[in-house]
């Protein structure tokens, strides 16, 4: 049987043997993991062998009294933690469904999105006594497509391409950004209109881990032209890499939507040349679409277009599809 369909298998038997391995994990110790499945110490002992048998892995080490993860059990840890968690969600996935009707507009996003996205027209919408029940929620990239296929928010907004295909939505594109390099602003290549791909191969990055979004795009970028990128430091957060920038640690790449204000006076961004784009599009849930999504998306294209005329260098870096 291939490892996927296994997998699958095992999962749609033993999703209580699984979330036992994540309470072990978390805890520490068996007993306090038997202890929040409301199960005795012996009942989860065999409950975690008979997961190991399922998967055809050791997951723990008994070599010691406390349990150790194997280095296969850290593998398979890493690779099912996102899904394991979101078991924990399905509750307030139904508790959102279930309170639909009681608001107009629930919006979620990542929260540099949401300040650069959602916010704005949201102001544009109350300084116009337009205001209607709206609210603002903050999730992963990989939970924002799955609880809006789900219909636990009305409207997501995200850079596409989407990344969970399996998931059903609906995927209306917004408006486009060019790819830009953040850097301090009195770098050396500050003064540039444009940054080519061969000078940043000479600079060190703060960007994101692997896997993330725009560390894929720091890589697509670099690797498109045969370089490879040097990284000088890794984090979680955007925001973060945006806070070294400005303390000089490294460059990050970045746009209007993730570094807005063009006020600032320590940091600049620089488009990279050639033809290097973001999509940001809005998302719902298949056939589904909210009485007060029109209004939020006129705000939307309004508040970008003064963004435009306020900023005449972010122009060309900024439209509306």
């Amino acid at each position: 049987m291939p490892n996927v369909a296994k997998f699958a298998t095992v999962f749609a038997m033993n999703i209580r043997g699984l979330q036992l391995f994540r309470d072990i994990v978390v805890t520490g110790t068996l007993a306090e993991a038997a202890t929040r499945a409301n199960m005795s110490n012996s009942a989860a002992s065999r409950l975690l062998t008979q997961l190991e048998y399922q998967l055809g892995l050791t997951l723990f080490s008994r070599s010691r009294r406390a349990l150790e993860l194997t280095e296969h059990g850290t593998l398979f840890y890493q690779q099912i933690s996102n899904t394991l968690d979101g078991l924990n969600e399905i509750p307030n996935i139904a508790q959102e469904v279930a309170t639909r009707s009681s608001r107009t507009l629930s919006i979620v996003a990542a929260a540099p999105i949401a300040n650069g996205l959602v916010v704005p027209p949201l102001a544009r919408l109350n300084a116009e006594g337009n205001m209607s029940d709206i609210n603002i929620h903050v999730e992963s990239r990989f939970a924002i497509e799955s609880k809006v296929a789900a219909g636990g928010y009305d409207m997501g907004l995200i850079s596409l391409p989407v990344e969970n295909e399996i998931v059903p939505l609906d995927v209306l594109p917004l408006l486009r950004t060019r790819l830009c390099v953040l850097l301090p602003a009195d770098h050396h290549m500050a003064d540039l209109e444009e940054v080519s791909v061969a000078r940043l191969a000479q600079e060190k990055f703060v960007t994101l881990a692997s896997g993330q979004r725009w560390r894929m795009r720091l890589d697509e970028l670099m690797g498109g032209a045969g370089y490879r990128p040097q990284i000088a430091f890794q984090t979680g957060s955007t925001v973060v890499t945006i806070e070294m920038v400005r303390n000089g640690i490294g460059l990050t790449l970045s746009d209007v939507i993730f570094s807005p204000d063009q006020s600032r006076k320590t940091d600049v961004l620089r488009p990279i040349e050639g033809d290097n784009w973001i999509t940001y599009a809005a998302i719902f849930a298949r056939g589904s679409r909210a009485a007060q999504t029109e209004p939020f998306l006129n705000a939307l294209s309004d508040y970008v277009e003064q963004f435009r005329a306020a900023h005449p260098d972010a122009a060309e870096l900024l439209y509306l599809i």
